[in-house]
């Protein structure tokens, strides 16, 4: 207490000083002057800290070597349009939102480019619910939430590289002309691992620069280059997700004297885009780790049940030694288990649980790809 706390992780080695130290009772709240080893306590007054940061009391140049793993966030599986009743509701929701994500990282947020909408993003369904429940009985707003939307991505099958020239933005005219270079990471490597959200989400995508360029460029230019290659990758050419399990580099940029580095990452920015839309691109669908506990008289049924209209595919069944329950262990694709749940209490009568995690991404299956893509484009 009264001294500044730097926070690593999410808080970036920002610097802040709590107002209070609380240990907590029930609902009681006592405030103490310091906090020893192994106390459980809250800080008061600390408005730039996440969930998952290390507070230290020390001077932020020895954040790196102290910084804790902290909390791993799996990346948001729903996500859903939300929009302030009135227009001037709009920072008070813009600022209720932040305060959540400070509090539950696994909460994302987004502008979607193609429609402009804000897109707020969760692990499932209640997760979203609860969510806009508490924007409501905590903050008073009263939003508008559009169709909860499985969170796909979007990849490529072959690999193309292509050259390509882009306007200069100089009055004298000009182009940039940029070489790029796009191949397809295999899923099965461990590309298909969940991806961050937001700033991470570049962890899914490879950007390189070879070392022609590496030296040509200044290091401002190379910055704007990696750059315009990170924001096209964030919008897919198919239905506008994020590209994943991917890698981009680019191989030779020529461009006028003169050219600015904002205009260099536009170029790259794209080339990306072009050579993306040439690779053959599919969709990615998010699959979950399925576990099922029912009694042995409904095994049947619910094995029926996820193999056939889940789409799911079954790795093990536990038998314990009692037999009165049957563990069932599966993979299913996301966007088929919506609506499982309550399925399932049907199937068996109540008596089952479920629990899903995000397993990986994978491709989606042609016939449903191409559904997809009539039902997000408005055709169907």
């Amino acid at each position: 207490r009264g001294g500044g706390l730097a926070a690593g992780g999410g808080g970036g080695g920002l610097v802040e000083t709590p107002t209070a130290l609380l240990t907590l009772h029930g609902g009681e709240a006592v405030e103490i002057q310091a906090a020893p080893a192994g106390t459980i306590c809250a800080a008061r007054g600390l408005k730039g800290v996440a969930t998952g940061d290390t507070l230290l009391l020390r001077p932020k140049e020895g954040l790196g070597a102290l910084r804790l793993p902290g909390v791993a966030v799996p990346p948001p599986v729903f996500f859903c349009a939300v929009e302030a009743e009135a227009a001037s509701q709009q920072p008070a929701l813009d600022a209720a939102l932040a305060a959540l994500r400070l509090e539950d990282p696994s909460v994302a947020v987004k502008n979607d480019a193609s429609t402009g909408q804000l897109m707020v993003g969760g692990m499932g369904e209640l997760h979203l619910e609860v969510l806009l429940q508490r924007l409501a009985s905590e903050w008073q707003l009263r939003v508008h939430a559009g169709e909860m939307r499985v969170a796909y991505r979007e990849s490529i099958c072959s690999a193309v590289r292509r050259t390509s020239t882009h306007a200069s933005q100089l009055k004298e005219g000009g182009e940039v002309r940029i070489e790029i270079e796009v191949r397809p990471l295999d899923l099965a490597d461990g590309a298909g691992a969940a991806p961050q959200e937001g700033p991470q989400e570049a962890a899914a995508v490879q950007h390189a620069a070879s070392e022609a360029v590496r030296s040509a460029l200044t290091r401002r230019e190379l910055g704007h280059l990696l750059d315009g290659m990170r924001g096209a990758a964030a919008y897919g050419d198919l239905l506008g997700f994020p590209l994943h399990a991917a890698r981009a580099e680019v191989s030779s940029v020529t461009a006028p004297r003169g050219t600015s580095p904002e205009a260099i990452g536009g170029a790259a920015a794209e080339a990306l885009s072009q050579a993306v839309a040439a690779a053959s691109p599919v969709l990615l669908e998010p699959v979950m780790r399925v576990e099922v506990q029912t009694a042995e008289q409904h095994l049947g049924a619910v094995l029926s049940e996820l193999t056939g209209a889940r789409r799911g595919s079954v790795e093990k069944l536990l038998t314990p030694s009692d037999a009165l329950r049957q563990t069932v262990l599966a993979r299913a694709p996301l966007a088929a288990m919506v609506g499982y749940a309550s399925a399932l209490r049907s199937l068996t009568a109540g008596e089952a649980s479920l629990s899903m995690e995000f397993s990986h991404y994978a491709r989606v299956e042609p016939a449903v790809q191409q559904q997809l893509l009539l039902q997000m484009r408005g055709y169907v």
